[in-house]
């Protein structure tokens, strides 16, 4: 028996994400999905909006719709879980936010195709959403990056499940300072 690490221990690395170009048709994507949660839970919440890379137009994105929805009380809001997911969302909990209800569309291959992130409208991560995806539809240079950025995370193997996330982040945060000033 030896000391040396033996690299045949360590699980195979994750296959990289799916990162493809714009499609046109994630706005109405994102409209029938919204359609579907105000049908469902309208009155206990207070906005929905379209939010990551697939709200941006011409901005490569995993096909992922990205929903972000204001509630004024996140213990309040956790009477929508039920009828959300009778509707087919999946509740996944905060999934690393605090105060974040966070719930996903699959399909029947376990391939996501919608995130809902609910959060209070007075919180940090409602603001930074909206102001990110503000920018970038403001900012094409911005966006040309960004898109850069992703198909670069996207070329190869994912070291560890939320890898694509957690290399992205420093583009996100360096962003989101420079708009707090």
């Amino acid at each position: 028996m030896t000391d040396d690490f033996d690299d045949q221990c360590l699980p195979p690395p994750l296959p990289p994400p799916l990162v493809v170009a714009y499609d046109p048709t994630w706005p109405q994507a994102f409209e029938t999905a919204k359609a579907r949660i105000l049908e469902s839970v309208g009155p206990h919440i207070q906005s929905v909006h379209h939010v990551g890379s697939t709200s941006v137009p011409g901005l490569a994105a995993k096909p992922i719709i990205d929903i972000l929805v204001g509630v004024h009380d996140w213990h309040e809001a956790r009477v929508t879980i039920p009828p959300l997911e009778r509707i087919g969302w999946e509740f996944r909990g905060p999934r690393g936010i605090p105060r974040r209800h966070y719930l996903v569309i699959r399909l029947p291959d376990g391939r996501r195709t919608h995130h809902l992130h609910m959060l209070e409208l007075t919180s940090t991560p409602y603001a930074d959403m909206l102001a990110f995806r503000n920018h970038l539809r403001t900012s094409p240079a911005a966006a040309t990056d960004y898109a850069a950025l992703k198909r670069q995370l996207a070329s190869g193997p994912q070291p560890h499940p939320g890898a694509y996330q957690q290399f992205k982040a420093p583009f996100i945060q360096r962003i989101l300072c420079s708009l707090r000033g």
